[in-house]
């Protein structure tokens, strides 16, 4: 006898032995058995899950001498003929070569002719998508009306290629991938017929790069029990498949996380000297995150243990070592380098300088916390406004060795904010000395709600009062004057300064000039020593008030120096 290949040798024969397709061999085990047959059928899914092999055990089950019966006796003479594929009761057509008009009308013309054997004449039309348009128009008179003992069953990969006047007159059964553990289940029993050892680690590797093909993994196991000899070993798998081994992977990614640079792009060389192609070293790597941020993310959850066996394509013992490794990560760090990892995988497709770009990738993984994007860094500010509340008394800077880091307080959680007092009164008159008493604490309270509209309003000063309207002083720059007066910024500064004023008021902008050159000291020693009394209209030079506790706080972030304070500034008209 000839060598038959296993996806042929252990085809399935009936519905039950149909795996990873229960919604399909349910329904149609039912419609059988009361006798609800449709004309026509379309089985829809991706390659390899058993859509031709549904279609021959469907008109196995019709064509039965016992039948229509779901399960078909296989000793009769229709079975046995419709098992080796010789059947004149069973036409299977393939759509890709048989899809023009001319075919079409041939098949019209045997469809009248009634069966030999069986009950019915079926037809089975595979890649019926590819039959052009006119074909399926001149079907479809004939698959609309048929005659009682004409049963169409359609297969496809692309059912959207399919006119809806087709689709229509047909049953639709979407077939689903096949999970990876039906499938390894399934190679089990297959190694074990066949008398072939093989680790359980191996065969999760060819059930994964089989992609819920069952038929691609039965080829794949095939393909390896001709390359080992005694024993397939999951590196056998990946030598065969370019993949990389799980204990390679978790080693690659455990550098990686301790940001261990020299040992990670190490083991990528060693990787790529091994002829593993770059994007198949990125999709593991992505895959292998991706496991890690599952293990982080079901750490709380109370079935745990099965949550991760279904989302894991992994053995037990490496979701085990799995959740070892992931007790030092956190979801959020996983998130960031996974979306790293996506990002360059378009870019290694499209680039002649594949190995550049993952060695740079990896480089930028094991030293990530040297860069911050800057939302992060926006967010981190808008916390720290937060924790920043008006009742603080101010304190001057520490120097950076004992005062407490910035980034501590980010973490402490934020304090209840006192209740705002309500407006007391809608006089428009307002002693300006109590604007600028009230200014520090305004740009405090505003950085708590919008940190962005008060970085703008520091460089801004109350200059006096004019009518009904506090007149603030805002710098020449078009970008400053365009986001404070945006209505909504302003309604919020004159919510905010009329709570605290406790009364209603509105503010209107003046352009500040641009500032004089600065005299000469001694000039300026000299003009104070000769005057002894100041001009009244002059601004008086005050003591720099303290900086806002927010303030202090964003200089100590970022280690900066401030060059000058908005709260010092001149407050007088």
């Amino acid at each position: 006898m000839s060598y038959l290949p296993l996806a042929r040798k252990y085809r399935p024969q009936t519905f039950e032995e149909l795996v990873g397709q229960s919604h399909v061999t349910t329904t149609l085990t039912r419609a059988i058995a009361s006798k609800r047959i449709a004309q026509a059928y379309l089985f829809a899914g991706q390659r390899g899950v058993g859509k031709t092999s549904a279609a021959r055990i469907l008109a196995k089950s019709l064509n039965c001498a016992k039948g229509p019966t779901a399960t078909p006796c296989q000793k009769c003479t229709s079975c046995q003929q419709i098992t080796i594929g010789v059947s004149l009761d069973v036409v299977e057509i393939d759509g890709a070569s048989n899809r023009g008009i001319d075919e079409i009308r041939a098949l019209r013309e045997t469809v009248k002719f009634a069966p030999s054997h069986g009950a019915f004449r079926i037809y089975i039309i595979d890649e019926v998508h590819q039959i052009t348009h006119d074909a399926f128009n001149a079907l479809l008179k004939t698959l609309e009306e048929p005659p009682a003992h004409v049963k169409f069953i359609f297969a496809t990969t692309v059912p959207q290629k399919v006119p809806p006047t087709i689709l229509s007159r047909c049953q639709r059964f979407d077939f689903r991938r096949v999970e990876t553990k039906t499938i390894v289940e399934v190679l089990q029993r297959l190694v074990k017929a066949e008398k072939v050892v093989v680790d359980e680690a191996a065969l999760y590797a060819i059930a994964r790069a089989s992609e819920g093909s069952l038929r691609d993994a039965e080829v794949t196991l095939e393909q390896a029990m001709s390359f080992c000899e005694k024993r397939i070993r999951e590196a056998d798998v990946t030598q065969l498949l370019g993949g990389v081994e799980q204990d390679v992977l978790m080693q690659w990614a455990q550098a990686i996380l301790e940001r261990d640079a020299p040992t990670a792009l190490s083991l990528l060389a060693q990787q790529i000297e091994r002829g593993k192609d770059v994007i198949r070293l990125l999709t593991d790597l992505l895959l292998h995150l991706r496991h890690r941020l599952i293990i982080v993310t079901t750490a709380q959850a109370s079935e745990r243990s099965r949550l991760r066996a279904e989302l894991i394509d992994l053995p037990v013992d490496a979701i085990a070592r799995l959740e070892e490794q992931s007790q030092q990560t956190n979801a959020q760090e996983l998130l960031m380098m996974m979306q790293v990892v996506t990002g360059a995988y378009d870019l290694v497709r499209r680039s002649p300088l594949s190995q550049a770009i993952v060695e740079l990738v990896v480089i930028q993984l094991a030293t990530r916390d040297s860069w911050m994007s800057l939302d992060h860094t926006l967010k981190q500010l808008e916390r720290l406004a937060a924790t920043t509340t008006p009742s603080n008394p101010p304190s001057p800077r520490e120097p950076s060795g004992i005062a407490r880091p910035a980034m501590e307080r980010l973490m402490t959680p934020v304090p209840p904010q006192p209740s705002t007092p309500p407006v007391t009164s809608v006089h428009p008159n307002v002693a300006f000395e109590r604007v600028v008493e009230t200014w520090p604490t305004l740009l405090e309270r505003l950085g708590q709600q919008k940190m962005s509209l008060a970085s703008y309003l520091m460089d801004t000063r109350p200059l006096g009062i004019e009518g009904e309207a506090i007149q603030i002083g805002v710098p020449a720059i078009a970008l400053h004057q365009e986001v404070l007066g945006a209505t909504e910024h302003v309604r919020l500064i004159e919510q905010l300064l009329g709570e605290l004023l406790g009364q209603s008021v509105k503010i209107a902008y003046t352009t500040l000039p641009e500032p004089p050159p600065s005299p000469p000291t001694a000039h300026a020693e000299a003009a104070v020593g000769s005057s002894p009394t100041v001009s009244h209209a002059a601004p008086s030079v005050a003591t720099p008030a303290p900086m806002p506790p927010i303030v202090q706080d964003i200089v100590s972030l970022f280690d900066a120096t401030l060059i000058k304070s908005p709260s010092s500034r001149p407050a007088t008209s």
